[in-house]
């Protein structure tokens, strides 16, 4: 029924905003059932493969996980009355099966075997999805920077105009930071798909003397890694997750920050390209949505970054109420981090760069910011601190109606020691930008690299 969910992630208005659909699909009911379904069909055949039950039981285990039509309604008072969802689901299963299923399913499991593991599945689906996503939202960067290597706009430090650079390297810092978010992405990988099969303490004890051998079959079966010693109080790596996601959107949001500064009217060097952010009361006004967006899901992002570490707070074999956490952090950070990555990819594709506004706006400081360049080349002559000196003696007294140049060049010092052509050199952008080249270049080819790694 429409208009009457609570949520940004479920809300017939704000949910294609806040959730991308295949990470929605992920974090699904449905999906967390399929996965938990999975899971007992393939222990019940890997145990009855060790001689643990009878082979005929994981054939109708099999069966009944395949072809159950589950009781929505019925799931949802169960987990209201139990707390978890697991008991209900698996009384459903054994309902809908032979003796053999009600005998033998879900022998030796314990609810947080299915929990956890199944959480791994998806935080499996869901790092594969946000790493192809991110090479998708890299590979766009790199074409922006090749394209842009000798487009020469101003730097700026400490929101002030500072020195000569160009779009195309200021964008490859932008790719340096998603190069090691690709890194980080694979060395968290292993660790965030350990499943977890231990039982109600976590000892295997129901298991007999196949423990050991039952779980590591039954994670191999599932594609996740097998857990080393007991981990049922741990969910340090489920942190970890979270917290390289907020890093991930640290990258996002700095490039939203940039486009929407950057495309303030003043300075008009870019503007984002597709289409709407319309005022309702000024026709005038195209807003920035996408930039406002990743903006929003950054701070988003963030504030899960900082709660996660509760997941920590743990005690004893394990303890259900900071576990209860991942339920709504995991779905819902991983919603934020996938739809700003689309929207990042979709900014930079239709993003306008206006090459002369940016060639342009040297103009803002009477070129003064070219001042580095002239004090190096003139230090090459008089040493750096008389050149430092004598430079800033000059803009020191300039009345702000001359240019850059023409105060360079009414000053006897430094004609004495610069020829013309050095000084109209010196106060050319493209001749101060560097090692720019090399390292567009080398961050380019770091990302080609990385990328050839699969995350699986």
């Amino acid at each position: 029924m429409y208009g009457k969910q609570t949520t940004v992630f479920d809300s017939d208005l704000y949910s294609p905003l806040f959730t991308d659909e295949q990470m929605r699909e992920i974090w699904s009911d449905e999906n967390l059932i399929r996965c938990w379904l999975r899971f007992e069909a393939t222990v019940a055949r890997i145990q009855s493969e060790l001689g643990i039950i009878p082979a005929q039981a994981a054939v109708e285990i099999d069966h009944a996980c395949r072809d159950l039509t589950l009781d929505w309604p019925a799931l949802a008072q169960g987990t209201q009355s139990v707390g978890m969802a697991i008991k209900p689901l698996i009384d459903q299963i054994a309902r809908s099966g032979t003796p053999l299923v009600s005998q033998y399913l879900h022998w030796g499991c314990t609810t947080q075997d299915l929990l956890d593991s199944g959480l791994a599945m998806r935080l499996q689906q869901t790092l594969q999805l946000v790493y192809q996503q991110l090479i998708d939202v890299g590979e766009v960067m790199k074409k922006m920077a090749l394209k842009h290597t000798r487009t020469v706009m101003v730097a700026r430090t400490n929101s002030v105009d500072a020195s000569a650079t160009t779009w195309g390297l200021h964008v490859s810092g932008y790719l340096a930071e998603v190069n090691r978010h690709l890194v980080r992405l694979q060395q968290l990988y292993p660790r965030a798909i350990t499943g977890l099969f231990g039982g109600a303490v976590g000892n295997l004890a129901s298991v007999g003397t196949q423990g050991m051998l039952t779980r590591q079959r039954l994670m191999q079966a599932l594609g996740l890694n097998v857990p080393c010693g007991i981990n049922n109080a741990s969910q340090d790596a489920i942190v970890e997750v979270v917290q390289c996601f907020a890093l991930i959107h640290g990258t996002l949001c700095r490039l939203a920050n940039d486009v929407e500064t950057m495309g303030r009217s003043p300075i008009a060097e870019v503007m984002e390209g597709e289409g709407g952010g319309g005022s309702s009361t000024m026709p005038h006004k195209a807003n920035p949505r996408a930039s406002n967006m990743i903006q929003t899901l950054a701070r988003m992002g963030w504030m899960y970054a900082s709660g996660a570490p509760a997941m920590l707070d743990q005690q004893d074999v394990r303890a259900a109420s900071m576990r209860v956490l991942n339920w709504t952090i995991m779905p819902e950070a991983s919603n934020t981090l996938s739809v700003s990555l689309t929207r990042a990819e979709k900014l930079l594709s239709h993003l306008i760069v206006n090459e002369e506004r940016m060639r342009a706006n040297f103009a803002c400081s009477k070129h003064f910011i070219m001042s580095e360049s002239l004090t190096m080349k003139l230090a090459a002559k008089i040493g750096r601190e008389p050149a430092y000196n004598l430079v800033k003696t000059l803009l020191m007294h300039a009345d702000g109606e001359q240019s850059f140049m023409a105060i360079v060049q009414s000053s006897p010092e430094i004609l004495a020691s610069l020829s013309q052509n050095e000084i109209t050199e010196a106060c050319d952008p493209l001749s101060y930008i560097g090692c720019n080249d090399e390292l567009i270049a080398e961050t380019v080819e770091r990302f080609e690299s990385i990328k050839t790694t699969s995350i699986a």
